[in-house]
């Protein structure tokens, strides 16, 4: 409908151009009036008179007046209103709200899949934490989008509601588009529903931080099963026949050179490396058993010299004694020329009839040792006799690191009984000697056995000349040398034994019936832990925004007396300001009307 609009200084007459000739007459009354009003002072005044024909009625209907002046605020314009979807209401904050709600969401399910997972469990070719940053990175773009548009469309409520400073407008403005902003607007501007948006711009800046800080790579050891990781056990030490051995004598049974070594290498006190297989760091979880031997040793000087028996013949004494445990020691001097100074002699326990008679033991050695002056008289006497004994040992907490192995426990079988050892043949050189299968408890200790040959071998060597012997000092030929530079003088002989039996049963544990007990392999693998504490800021930075675009939709769809221009700069010009009346007057026009205008119109600054 055209409109025919009349001015006087501040005071404006609109008059439909389809108006009664009545409807003139009265609005030409009226703007005599105005005209002839002039001269008397009066307060400045902005009055708007609208005359229009509604529902095709013939009657005049009286004129709306509004005194601006009086109440400036009473004055309202009802802005046009889209659908919700629309672009020009909120399709595009709704959905960048949706979106940053379910990039938060993709982020947690990620947190989720990977919580207590191997890091090469995330196969994509961008990494986890790249992931993690890009996708944060989207979800607070996503968020500010929608938050910098509430924030800017709250600042035309905030106007709505009375007089405010103008300066707030460069607040609002400045809150919609940083963090300083959004402090300003808290620090300045009384608390309203933009300061939700203006926290959630503040808390924006710990989403990307926190949310990388949730991931933990941390180093943990992962075992996977290593077949060529091995070390060795043995429930055997077995012989198989040889030449002659139906009618061979024990000393003709052929010697184990392994076993000879291992024994010099215990008294010896040789450090060698058990031949284990690991290509790194290994564990074996299992329980394994072992044949093997034991010794035990005990000082018997006083018993031994108590019941010594001496002879001497001029310049030449020897001495005849027996150990507590019948080993019979021999010693001899000469006055001013030589004298013993160790002797070492060993019994075999085994009778080839009946070898089961003193098992466990197999063998028993006396030592004896002294100290000679330069007369060679000899103080200082100790006596230390020793037992050799065949038994089993439990392995279990096996552990390899590089070279070296090591185990929780290595603890000696108890079998419940004295003698458990049975000869299944006496009489013959390859028969075997063995526990069968029993279970001890919760232990299930598996059948044990090593042929007599192997047994009487050992024993065998124990009483040769290479092992037995004694040493004299002086001048005097000592023809077997055996053992005397590895046990005499200060040396511990306890532990130059349990260092013997030990050495023996590694060998038999790595022998001819060795078997490989697999383990695993211990990996070090960097692992994803979740710390979901530090997921909170970016729950709570979602949670105010969700919040804030709910409550800035729901206010803003209230009422048309509020301009849906949002954040538009170019809504600023469709605004004057009247400084006289505290006024910021708008055209009425929408943010897509303002929008086709600015496509149309060409401006330059001056």
């Amino acid at each position: 409908m055209q409109t025919n609009v009349f001015r006087a200084e501040n005071r404006t007459y609109t008059r439909p151009a389809s108006e009664s000739p009545l409807d003139g007459l009265c609005s030409l009354s009226v703007f005599l009036f105005l005209l002839c009003s002039r001269g008397f002072p009066r307060k400045s005044r902005s009055l708007t008179m609208t005359t229009n024909d509604s529902n095709q009625k013939s009657h005049a209907e009286a004129a709306n007046v509004s005194e601006v002046s009086s109440d400036p605020l009473s004055a309202t314009v009802e802005y046009k209103r889209h659908p919700i979807y629309s672009p020009s209401e909120w399709l595009l904050e709704s959905i960048s709200s949706i979106l940053a709600l379910g990039l938060l969401i993709g982020i947690a399910i990620i947190f989720w899949y990977m919580d207590n997972k191997r890091l090469d469990a995330w196969n994509s070719r961008v990494s986890l934490n790249a992931t993690i940053s890009i996708l944060t990175t989207a979800c607070t773009t996503a968020l500010m989008h929608g938050v910098s548009t509430f924030i800017g469309q709250s600042k035309w409520l905030h106007f709505k509601k009375g007089p405010r400073k103008l300066a707030h407008l460069e607040i609002f403005d400045g809150a919609s588009r940083g963090v300083w902003g959004s402090i300003l607007l808290l620090a300045y501007i009384p608390w309203n529903l933009a300061t939700i948006g203006a926290l959630v711009s503040i808390l924006r800046l710990g989403f990307s931080p926190f949310a990388q800080q949730v991931v933990l790579i941390e180093q943990r050891n992962v075992t996977t099963p290593d077949s060529s990781a091995t070390f060795g056990y043995a429930h055997a030490y077995s012989q198989s026949s040889f030449a002659g051995w139906a009618t061979a004598l024990e000393e003709a049974i052929p010697q184990d050179p392994g076993m000879q070594s291992a024994i010099y290498q215990g008294l010896y006190q040789v450090n060698t490396t058990e031949p284990f297989h690991c290509s790194g760091t290994c564990q074996w979880s299992g329980s394994y058993i072992s044949l093997g031997f034991r010794s035990e040793c005990k000082n018997v000087t006083e018993a031994t010299l108590q019941a010594a028996r001496c002879e001497t013949r001029g310049s030449f004494t020897s001495c005849n004694m027996t150990a507590p445990n019948g080993v019979a020691l021999q010693t001899e001097r000469v006055w001013t020329a030589s004298a013993t100074t160790f002797v070492m002699n060993a019994t075999a326990l085994q009778d080839q009839r009946n070898p089961s008679d003193n098992l466990p033991e197999i063998a028993r050695f006396a030592i004896w040792r002294s100290t000679a002056d330069h007369n060679f008289n000899t103080s200082m006497e100790n006596v230390t006799e020793c037992s050799l004994f065949l038994t089993a040992y439990e392995y279990t907490g096996a552990s390899a690191n590089g070279p070296h192995i090591s185990f929780a426990q290595r603890r000696e079988v108890d079998f419940g009984v004295d003698n458990p050892w049975s000869v299944e043949n006496p009489g013959r050189l390859i028969t075997p000697v063995y526990i069968n299968e029993t279970i001890i408890g919760n232990m299930v200790i598996p059948r044990l056995e090593l042929t007599y040959s192997r047994l009487s071998a050992i024993e065998r060597f124990f009483a040769s000349p290479s092992m037995s012997t004694s040493w004299s000092v002086g001048s005097i030929q000592n023809r077997d040398l055996g053992v005397a530079a590895a046990l005499s003088g200060k040396t511990n002989i306890t532990e130059r034994f349990e260092r013997m039996a030990t050495a023996m049963t590694d060998y038999i544990r790595y022998g001819p019936d060795t078997q490989a007990a697999e383990g695993e392999l211990i990996e070090s693998v960097p692992f994803v832990s979740i710390r979901w504490g530090y997921f909170v800021v970016p729950i709570v930075t979602e949670g105010f925004a969700i919040l804030f675009a709910v409550l800035s939709i729901i206010n803003n769809r209230r009422s048309r007396n509020v301009p849906m221009w949002k954040s538009s700069a170019l809504a600023v010009l469709e605004c004057r300001h009247e400084e006289r009346l505290g006024l910021l007057q708008t055209t009425g026009k929408d943010i897509t009307q303002i929008d086709a205008d600015a496509q149309k119109a060409e401006v330059r600054l001056q």
